[in-house]
């Protein structure tokens, strides 16, 4: 054989020969992908990329003709190039032949045969017994015949698909002829058939797929499931691109001990508007005997301009036992109120401006709120000059409060207005805050007589702390102790008469130490007389900014007792309110604490509390435990795990119990395995229904194919719901 001969360099530009698979890769592992070229490529990096660069251990050159090269030769341009045994060039046409261990590459695409016919010009050509390779998205496969028909067709025929390595894959796609058009960024099976290991395990005429992460019309993979409220499940979405800022979901949906339901979505976005709707219709129900059955919710907010927007959200059912028959969320079947809900919001700098319309529709076991119709809402709030300036805020709230059979409907009209001030030192360790307020509300009622109500209240304040802090560990953490005092004080008012529209008493946490009424809503402003105690210690990372761990300890002393109650409640006379402990953080870069504790120190009793424990490693293990008490009212634990099991398989479950009523409120097991082109998961659930008495057994399955997309049951979306971490 004789010396290498000389390179030739031809100027031609051309355009790349790139189909591509766009494939999902998040969360996957990585496939080895072979290289078909295992040596460096002999192309002078100073060459222009137009240039055409020729060479060969033997070669016939022709200048306006055709090039004729024998032993590893080599031919490139751009991002394509070609090595093969032997090689021919024509200068004029661009006309590429390979013979013998041919080896091409263009762009993403690398393909091996051994032979080949290629034009660089206008980028058509033929590759025989092609074995070819998307580099960027791991897919791979054989073809008897590859054409590539123009710079944006190419069809294969004979052909298999897979993101699965190896001469046996997990799963491929088989057809007859495969076509990509890189225009439309589709690409089109014929004669296809999805194979286990090289086996057909189903067959299809048509098979219509993406060349590109891009949203397109088609038929989505099946949703599958099983239960014993529902019985088989089967639903077959089909996805309507309708325009690159709004699309639609339309999934009929075959349940067996039911009918056939159908379900859709259709989502909307713009640069001043985003809208979502979900609807389910079940013309007849066999289980029940019920006819035209829906359910429907309904998300939207448009921007008017830079200070006003609109928003709409609207829930509703066609009867009580909707979600218990149909309810496919633990959620979803413990929902009493369905909130239909329309406001408009306009925000200046130091002010807003609110105008709600709100009702429900109540199910079985809900008690009904009054509806509003409006509500009108303006709060001004000027800004500080510095954060020690007096500070005023003044809100004012119309609400016509009607719709609650057997109850007081009226108008009420409310005032409140707010000043404080902050005197603090230079570095803010020392603060005092002491504040005023007043509340003015007034009614109109429909009783009857259009009985008039007034009650004002005033409320004084004063809120003080001090920072200290430490260094620790040798400087690299801080500890800090926060000594905190409040003391507020609000005359009793006589409120026996005023309706209750929308206040409730607050729930006693830790925050709730520091507020100056215990009532939310505005229909009961608390008498008040009392001085909270608290202090905080918290252990930072000065160079993070990270608190590592925090703890809390506060409790309050009243000077009187509390004598505004709800109807249907007695005066509060208690000298001292819970001890409260609040405590959580991270333990390391694994594991988050949280707790909440609440004694009674008259009784020197534990009262009610809560504690979570989450842990997380970079190996995916984790566990989630949650207990919950209200000590004679309510005592629930809950725990969730997730774990590999060996390589490839993970285990995953959550449990939550009523340890008081000792009964289990829901168990999902599951069982995931993964390997780098697909993915399966099994779960269980069983779980207790709303009427507390009957259950409800479900089994989801779920396949994932690298690139092709997932069918099942949202077994996934479960796992991530009930298992914190998950993913």
């Amino acid at each position: 054989m004789g010396s290498r001969q000389p390179a030739i360099y031809l100027a031609f530009l051309s355009v790349a020969f790139s189909p591509s698979l766009a494939l999902a890769q998040a969360g996957w592992q990585s496939c080895p992908v072979p290289e078909p070229f295992n040596t460096p490529s002999p192309r002078p990096k100073t060459l222009e990329p137009v240039a055409v660069y020729v060479e060969a251990d033997d070669a016939v050159f022709q200048e306006k003709g055709t090039s004729v090269m024998q032993g590893k030769a080599h031919i490139s341009q751009e991002d394509k190039r070609l090595e093969a045994d032997e090689a021919t060039y024509d200068n004029q046409t661009g006309q590429v032949t390979g013979k013998g261990n041919v080896k091409f590459s263009s762009g993403n695409l690398k393909v091996k045969s051994q032979a080949l016919n290629f034009n660089l010009k206008n980028n058509t050509g033929e590759i025989d017994n092609a074995q070819y390779d998307f580099a960027q998205t791991q897919a791979r496969g054989k073809s008897k015949r590859l054409v590539q028909v123009d710079a944006d067709r190419t069809y294969l025929e004979k052909s298999t698909y897979s993101a699965c390595p190896g001469e046996t894959p997990d799963w491929s796609i088989g057809a007859e002829r495969i076509e990509l058009n890189k225009k439309t960024e589709r690409g089109v099976a014929r004669k296809a058939s999805l194979n286990i290991r090289n086996k057909p395990v189903v067959r299809v005429p048509y098979l219509s797929f993406p060349l590109s992460d891009k949203r397109q019309s088609g038929f989505l993979w099946p949703e599958i499931g099983t239960s014993s409220n529902n019985g088989f499940t089967i639903g077959t979405p089909y996805y309507f691109n309708l325009a690159p800022n709004y699309d639609a979901t339309v999934a009929p949906t075959v349940l067996t001990k039911r009918g056939i339901q159908l379900k859709s979505e259709y989502r909307y976005l713009s640069k001043k508007h985003r809208a979502t709707i979900n609807t389910e219709y079940l013309a007849h129900d066999r289980q029940t005997d019920k006819n035209n059955r829906y359910y429907y919710n309904i998300k939207e907010s448009t921007v008017i301009n830079k200070h006003s927007s609109v928003h709409l959200n609207a829930e509703g059912v066609s009867d009580d036992k909707y979600f218990v028959d149909l309810g496919s969320s633990l959620a979803a079947t413990s929902k009493v109120n369905l909130e239909k809900r329309l406001e408009y919001v306009n925000r200046g700098d130091n002010w807003a401006f609110s105008g709600t319309m709100q009702d429900y529709q109540i199910l079985d076991g809900g008690t009904r709120p009054h509806a509003k119709t409006p509500q009108l809402n303006f709060k001004y709030k000027p800004k500080l000059k510095n954060p020690n300036s007096v500070k005023f805020e003044t809100e004012a709230e119309y609400t016509n409060f009607t719709g609650k059979s057997g109850a007081i409907n009226g108008e009420r009209f409310d005032v409140a207005t707010r000043v404080s001030k902050k005197y603090s030192d230079a570095a803010g360790s020392m603060y005092v805050k002491p504040a005023l307020s007043a509340r003015h509300t007034e009614y109109v009622l429909d009783d009857g007589d259009k009985t008039h109500l007034r009650r004002s209240v005033p409320t004084a304040s004063i809120d003080a702390g001090v920072i200290l802090d430490r260094n620790i560990r040798k400087g690299k953490l801080v500890q800090t102790l926060e000594p905190r005092v409040f003391y507020t004080h609000t005359p009793y008012r006589n409120q026996n008469a005023i309706p209750v529209f929308d206040s409730s008493e607050r729930s006693l946490g830790f925050n709730q130490l520091f507020s100056e009424n215990r009532f939310t809503g505005k229909d009961r402003i608390s008498d008040s007389n009392h001085l909270t105690v608290a202090a905080t210690t918290r252990i930072q990372n000065p160079v993070k900014g990270q608190e590592l761990l925090h703890a809390s300890v506060g409790q309050v002393f009243h000077f009187a007792d509390r004598r505004v109650t709800l109807p249907g409640s007695t005066s509060q006379q208690g000298k001292r309110s819970e001890l409260v402990f609040d405590a959580g953080g991270k333990v390391n870069e694994r594991t988050q604490v949280s707790a909440t504790t609440y004694w009674d120190t008259t009784k020197n009793t534990f009262t009610a509390g809560e504690a979570r424990v989450r842990y997380k490693d970079p190996k995916q293990r984790i566990l989630n435990v949650g207990y919950t008490e209200r000590k004679g009212d309510f005592r629930a634990g809950n725990a969730s795990v997730a774990f590999p099991v060996k390589k490839g398989w993970q285990a995953v479950g959550a449990v939550e119990q009523d340890l008081l009523n000792n009964r289990n409120l829901e168990t999902v097991v599951g069982a995931e395995y993964q390997t780098c082109c697909w993915k399966s998961r099994v779960v269980t659930r069983n779980y207790l229904l709303p009427d507390n008495t009957n259950r409800d057994n479900a089994v989801l399955v779920e396949f994932e194919l690298k690139g092709l997309g997932n069918f099942g049951s949202g077994a996934r979306d479960l796992l991530q719901n009930r298992v914190y971490g998950y993913e």
